[in-house]
């Protein structure tokens, strides 16, 4: 199992290096709930910088597109060797389908958030050669093994950070600023957070940025306690750092490296945050409505 980390500075990748295989980065303009945007001259920068290192580096491609959006991307990936990059992580199915008209399918990692639940789906992608597939954030941890043990392409999960939970393509914090009348200064903000009344003192990050906003949960979520069972089903195990830092990214890169359980207590002592097991032993149930008698 490899173990890839998203980054906030480029300079980082030297400090992280000895604890991950690989890299994940992008552009504001094609990819979504990034922890920096990187231009395209950053970009083959890093890619020079994690060839000198022996690591890997996955570009987030993760937005919902049109065509013309569509088109915009594919120009800009031209700029690129698209062999530098290791992966480039779509969310769109019509992505999918345009890079490999292009000849790119063995790079395409498909990552639909919640649709991968079970190893028939998942399976059914091999047959458009891609390289990869997420499996979704909110199923349990005896479905991502089942699917591991069953898969015929590489399985990609997120192993710890905050999941995104909500999604819309609107500029809802925008709209929010506008109806009040107050400057609208949030955009690409990490700093904020949303706070129901029914729940107090629960605190959801949100953020808005050009793919519209996204609402997280409020704990991290951590499958540190049972790396054993995931390594020989996992092929890359991605640690987001989103809300935090490259120093954080650090810290819990190298717990999951050492498998060092004891990190859990500092890391939510020092970043006042809470770790928890997400979905791994809570069944998603939906249950249809009853019809009164």
């Amino acid at each position: 199992m490899k173990t890839l980390i998203t980054l906030y500075q480029s300079q980082s990748m030297d400090d992280l290096s000895p604890y991950v295989d690989g890299f994940i980065i992008g552009h504001q303009a094609f990819g979504t709930r990034l922890t920096h945007s990187f231009s395209a001259v950053e970009i083959k920068n890093m890619i020079d910088t994690a060839r000198k290192l022996n690591k890997e580096i996955f570009l987030m491609g993760n937005q919902m597109m049109t065509d013309d959006h569509l088109d915009h991307f594919v120009a800009w990936l031209s700029e690129f060797s698209i062999d530098s990059f290791h992966g480039i992580v779509c969310a769109d199915l019509g992505v999918v389908k345009k890079l490999s008209d292009l000849g790119w399918a063995d790079k395409l990692i498909y990552n639909p958030e919640t649709l991968m639940t079970n190893f028939y789906d998942f399976n059914f992608f091999n047959r458009l050669n891609i390289q990869g597939v997420y499996v979704a954030k909110e199923i349990t941890l005896e479905d991502i093994k089942k699917i591991g043990q069953e898969k015929t392409l590489k399985l990609f999960m997120v192993g710890h950070g905050h999941l995104n939970m909500f999604y819309s393509k609107r500029q809802l914090i925008k709209n929010y600023a506008d109806y009040i009348e107050i400057p609208e200064e949030f955009h690409e903000s990490q700093n904020l957070r949303l706070v129901e009344e029914t729940r107090a003192g629960i605190e959801y990050p949100i953020l808005e940025d050009y793919a519209g906003t996204h609402v997280f949960r409020a704990n991290v979520f951590s499958a540190l306690y049972h790396l054993d069972e995931l390594e020989p089903l996992v092929d890359y195990f991605v640690i987001d750092t989103l809300f935090k830092s490259d120093a954080y990214g650090k810290i819990v890169a190298q717990g999951y490296h050492e498998k060092n359980n004891q990190i859990k207590e500092y890391v939510e002592q020092t970043y006042h945050e809470t770790w928890d097991e997400g979905f791994f032993f809570k069944k998603t149930i939906y249950k249809g409505k009853t019809s009164e008698s």
